[in-house]
């Protein structure tokens, strides 16, 4: 049963145009004979005079038959299935364990929103100013943060890791401060592979931009919500 799990996550890796992983490494357990991969940067769904199809963004492939959602475990049949499919996450299916990456958390309630951040993210920044004042009662807000926007995002995402004091870099953090020098743990104490594994994520999950909001019903968002965070997350209950 292991297999189409590792098959889902390079076929999605494979689909992220600009990723950081240019020329995708190939399954083991896939021969070069079972493995073709198509010239394309990217694949639509449409819908005309009531048929349903997938074809890719130069129009060369047209995709017939069943699509069916891995994560989701169901088959899209409609282009309103495939909408609600590209906007949530099965969270209770893909068990990603955000808790594994190091979140730096704002409130305690029982219920998560995961933002995936940048330190130089002006917006990421207001985000959580939001969270601190106006998470709805039972909520917090778990940030992971990610080195994509500038070349100084890197080597602060590893000084707010890695800081000594968590409460220093907590506070760095929410004010979006990259400046501030943060006393680091000793060579070896901090784990470097938790930034790795989040960029991973960030890729399988298709969050190419900051802030990328994903709701505790998996809904995601890329980009602050016009509406405000409390009330995009509120939004859920009417859904």
């Amino acid at each position: 049963m292991r297999q189409p799990l590792y098959a889902a996550a390079f076929l999605s890796l494979c689909s992220l145009a600009g990723a950081a992983i240019a020329q995708p490494s190939q399954p083991s357990w896939i021969d070069s004979d079972s493995l073709v991969l198509l010239p394309a940067t990217a694949v639509f769904a449409i819908e005309k005079n009531g048929k349903f199809a997938v074809m890719t963004d130069t129009g060369r492939f047209i995709i017939q038959g069943s699509v069916y959602d891995v994560w989701a475990q169901k088959e899209l049949k409609t282009l309103a299935d495939v909408r609600h499919a590209v906007q949530y996450v099965p969270l209770d299916k893909t068990h990603l364990g955000f808790g594994d990456l190091a979140p730096l958390r704002i409130g305690h309630g029982d219920k998560a929103v995961t933002l995936f951040a940048d330190p130089a993210c002006s917006y990421c920044k207001e985000l959580m100013q939001e969270a601190r004042t106006g998470l709805p009662e039972g909520y917090r807000l778990e940030v992971l943060m990610l080195p994509i926007l500038t070349p100084r995002s890197a080597s602060r995402t590893k000084e707010l890791h890695c800081a000594e004091d968590p409460a220093a870099a907590w506070q760095a953090t929410v004010a979006g401060d990259l400046d501030t020098p943060l006393a680091q743990k000793p060579d070896g104490a901090c784990d470097l592979e938790v930034i790795g594994k989040r960029r991973l994520t960030a890729q399988f999950l298709g969050a190419r931009n900051v802030p990328y909001l994903i709701r505790d019903d998996g809904l995601t968002r890329e980009g602050k919500p016009a509406e405000g965070l409390r009330a995009w997350i509120e939004a859920r209950s009417s859904n």
